[in-house]
């Protein structure tokens, strides 16, 4: 395997001689979905955050050391540190539109230290007006299950034109309405409340996802403002964990994952169809078993050519009309006698530092 990748670790090191540091980072913004986020024009009072993903594309665990942000009104925090082979995290940016106004720029460090030393920066983007104030800064749902009905209402207010109205609501969301109301407001200005409903069709999972009022704002580039809405929508039956991941897999093991099956009331499991043929049921005497509470195992045969896993399993139950249940899969049939993954090529990203140069540690790293 040594033979394999000395000679790809010495191309691309000569193939990046004299072009600096900038290169040492490339394997780590690899991973990074995307680098920048504007905010746009948020109003005074408003929880703003974004989320950046990161996914390890690399064979090794990566790490990191440490996060920091170069201005105050932007707050950063990571959901998790470590990530395995194909795990995601992601970078939280919130923005602090009580204490801060105006244009705000922020430069956000991910510095990395393993499997490389290594540093990303992430560049967020607003402007916090003090026109408009929400009270309170976003629609906050909690934890709903599934099927129910929840309803949440905030205030607006502008300030400066007696004139000002919310005329519209840009990409309606199909999961809440919306009724927009106005109230008395003081000489100059102008109120609304707001109430928004969460459907009982909506689906199970997080809600974080802004809702953009249209305004008739002088500014074209206020016409815009913006409303955070948080909360999450509880399955009334839960798969976990959520996605399976099978990690590294070499060519002719098997391997298995067990997941729960947890609903409210007590239910059938009929059957479980994989992605393709080399998933299976470990446990089929636990079909048409009634119960609350189902402990699966999922079987993987690693047959066939090396790759990434995806697609989802389907879990098919007797609840309602026949619901499915789908989870994703994730992982790698991975052949350590020399196959590279696809998960990263020479043309895709760059090599390590100078002190970096082992074709160990390019190994580990590239996979």
């Amino acid at each position: 395997m040594r033979g394999f990748f000395q000679p790809l670790l010495l191309v691309v090191v000569a193939g990046i001689c004299g072009t600096g540091n900038a290169h040492a980072t490339d394997w780590a913004k690899a991973m990074f979905d995307h680098t920048t986020h504007d905010f746009g024009m948020v109003p005074r009072g408003s929880e703003a955050e974004h989320r950046f993903t990161i996914e390890n594309i690399y064979l090794e665990d990566a790490h990191i050391k440490s996060i920091t942000s170069s201005c105050q009104c932007t707050s950063v925090k990571v959901t998790e540190p470590t990530l395995k082979t194909h795990e995601k995290s992601q970078v939280v940016a919130k923005l602090n539109t009580r204490q801060f106004t105006g244009k705000k720029d922020s430069t956000i460090r991910v510095v990395f230290d393993k499997p490389f030393p290594a540093e990303v920066q992430l560049h967020v983007h607003s402007y916090i007006r003090t026109d408009v104030v929400l009270e309170p800064g976003a629609v906050r749902f909690g934890q709903v299950t599934e099927g129910s009905t929840v309803t949440k209402v905030i205030d607006l207010r502008h300030a400066g034109n007696p004139d000002w109205r919310i005329t519209g609501i840009e990409k309606a969301d199909p999961d809440i309405d919306v009724t927009v109301r106005p109230k008395e407001a003081t000489p100059g200005q102008a109120a609304y409340q707001l109430s928004f409903t969460l459907k009982p069709d909506a689906p199970a999972g997080y809600i974080r996802r802004p809702l953009t009022l249209l305004t008739n704002d002088l500014n074209p580039n206020a016409q815009r403002v913006i409303v955070p809405m948080e909360g999450v929508v509880s399955a009334s039956v839960s798969v976990r964990p959520s996605p399976v991941s099978f990690g590294l897999v070499q060519p002719g093991r098997e391997v298995s994952r067990n997941i729960v099956v947890q609903g409210q009331e007590s239910f059938e499991v009929l059957k479980l169809v994989g992605p393709d043929d080399r998933f299976s049921l470990g446990s089929p005497e636990k079909l048409n078993t009634g119960s609350r509470l189902h402990l699966l195992q999922i079987k993987f045969d690693a047959r066939g050519e090396p790759g990434k896993l995806d697609g989802e399993i389907e879990i098919h139950t007797n609840i309602g009309d026949g619901r499915v249940l789908r989870v994703e899969v994730s992982g790698e049939v991975f052949d350590p006698s020399g196959g590279a993954s696809e998960s990263a090529s020479p043309s895709e990203t760059a090599a390590p530092a100078d002190d970096q140069k082992s074709s160990v540690g390019w190994r580990s790293a590239k996979g």
